[in-house]
């Protein structure tokens, strides 16, 4: 039955992706940004891209990056076809400000907004197709997947003061999708209030907004080392010998 009513309000949902590609990589201790360095052969950005591209979903692409690299995409989007994007745009000084940067450059008749980082390149088009089913139905959606581990909370001395229940803990990442109109509220009272979230959920969750969790397996990893360059790499390589 959701299933049935999710395809019913994709005839009237327009989404726009917004690929945050603004980090500087410092963890990865490289002279060359991070979204820019190749895995197999290809850019991490290039990847996200890709994924973004050829998902059914997505009828157009925001590029959020640093200002002294705008002209580095151009000849990448040319290069590998990608035709989705419709505009690129500088960060600002925040993630979160980024993120609005790109909602600001969404075409006019976007309905929904997906926000994606340039570092998960290993998002397939079939997981971000079942983030927006989830966020047609329920409003908002992130992918996740369930803790395999057990999660403690500390006090600032690094001293467990509880244990949360692993049944009911996720590990969330991106892209996560919304209603444009309630993330719009969301980011306006979040600037009104001075709230910085580490990512765009907790902004509707501040507001007591519903986000569903969407499992999206545990291969959607952040490149933030280069120990997930190599993990990145072996996974890719699987996948392309079990086409």
């Amino acid at each position: 039955m959701f299933q049935k009513l999710a395809k019913k309000l994709r005839k009237k949902t327009e989404l726009c992706a917004v690929l945050l590609s603004g980090g500087c990589g410092s963890r990865m201790q490289t002279e060359q940004t991070k979204q820019f360095l190749h895995i197999l052969g290809v850019p991490i950005v290039v990847r996200s891209l890709l994924a973004l591209q050829r998902c059914d979903e997505v009828k157009s692409i925001v590029i959020v990056a640093r200002l002294e690299e705008l002209d580095e995409y151009p000849p990448l989007l040319r290069r590998y076809g990608i035709d989705k994007v419709t505009k690129i745009v500088p960060g600002g000084s925040t993630r979160q400000r980024s993120a609005m940067q790109g909602l600001r450059a969404a075409p006019r008749g976007t309905t929904h907004i997906a926000i994606h980082d340039a570092a998960r390149c290993l998002i397939t088009p079939q997981q971000i197709h079942a983030v927006a089913l989830d966020a047609y139905l329920y409003g908002a959606a992130a992918a996740a997947c369930p803790a395999k581990d057990t999660v403690k909370l500390t006090d600032a001395g690094g001293f467990v003061k509880s244990t949360t229940d692993r049944a009911k803990t996720w590990l969330v990442a991106t892209p996560q999708i919304f209603r444009i109109e309630q993330y719009r509220a969301a980011a306006y009272v979040a600037k009104e209030e001075g709230f910085e979230a580490t990512d765009d959920a907790a902004l509707l969750e501040h507001c007591s907004f519903p986000v569903k969790l969407t499992d999206c397996g545990y291969e959607n990893i952040k490149i933030t080392t280069k120990e997930d360059l190599a993990v990145a790499a072996a996974l890719l390589k699987k996948r392309e010998e079990g086409r």
